[in-house]
């Protein structure tokens, strides 16, 4: 979670007083108010001219407005109720994997780990975790598939809104390397137009909520080294033996 200076924090009041903020930018601003009077203080000011401006809309020009932008802002604020998260463990040849989903995807796979540890995340990010094998059992068919070698590409839907825009990017642009193939951390960031930002696009990759799906083991240095994996360089290798991709001569 970010620590938000002031300012940061100014530039998104707006989007805070008309409820366009995610879970986490919300706690992120909480953290700080609770700790910053003056922002605290400057951010109850805008809430309370929101209402006076809202009680302004009474009359009929305004009204006939804000009753067209009602569907918008009832969307918005739904948005902005805690989400259910939907978890499981599973166990794979790789170890033992936490499946989460949210209601728009698959959102985390995690490498062994603990239950506690899925519960936090999934409350560290506004969602409200409950244990559901049937709503994990269609990914984890999905992966069974696939690490038995009957699938090549997954087809559920992914869920990466608790991601930035850039490492949104840069995920994308990994989930479209085909099954078997690897391509480099500078590859990635030239798909992305950022042809400079090697070292960001492997920051990214090292937090990716979903590997596997998203397939940042298919990522590698230029100079054909295996390079760095988050869940462990001998799951990243078991993970390519079984897709058949091999690293040039030196590479490992």
């Amino acid at each position: 979670m970010k620590d938000l200076s002031c300012d940061e924090v100014m530039e998104r009041v707006p989007a805070l007083v008309i409820g366009d903020l995610t879970p986490l930018e919300q706690q992120e601003i909480s953290l700080h108010t609770a700790i910053c009077a003056e922002c605290a203080q400057e951010i109850d000011a805008c809430c309370v001219l929101s209402e006076t401006l809202d009680s302004l809309a009474e009359s009929e020009s305004i009204q006939a407005r804000a009753v067209a932008a009602l569907p918008g802002l009832r969307d918005r604020l739904l948005a902005a109720l805690p989400g259910r998260a939907a978890y499981d463990r599973l166990d794979s040849p790789v170890g033992p994997l936490w499946v989460v989903v949210s209601e728009r995807g698959l959102c985390r796979v995690a490498f062994g780990g603990t239950e506690e540890e899925t519960v936090e995340w999934a409350g560290r990010v506004g969602m409200e975790p409950v244990r559901d094998p049937g709503a994990v059992r269609p990914y984890a068919e999905e992966l069974d598939e696939y690490f038995a070698g009957r699938r090549r590409a997954f087809d559920l839907p992914v869920d990466l809104s608790a991601v930035s825009a850039f490492a949104r990017r840069v995920l994308e642009a990994t989930a479209r390397i085909p099954f078997g193939r690897l391509a480099s951390y500078r590859d990635i960031a030239r798909a992305i137009g950022k042809p400079g930002a090697t070292r960001a696009v492997g920051n990214a990759l090292g937090d990716n909520p979903v590997p596997i799906i998203v397939p940042c083991h298919r990522i590698v240095r230029s100079n054909g080294a295996i390079g760095g994996y988050t869940g462990g360089l001998d799951i990243k290798w078991r993970l390519l033996t079984l897709e058949g991709a091999s690293l040039p001569v030196g590479g490992q």
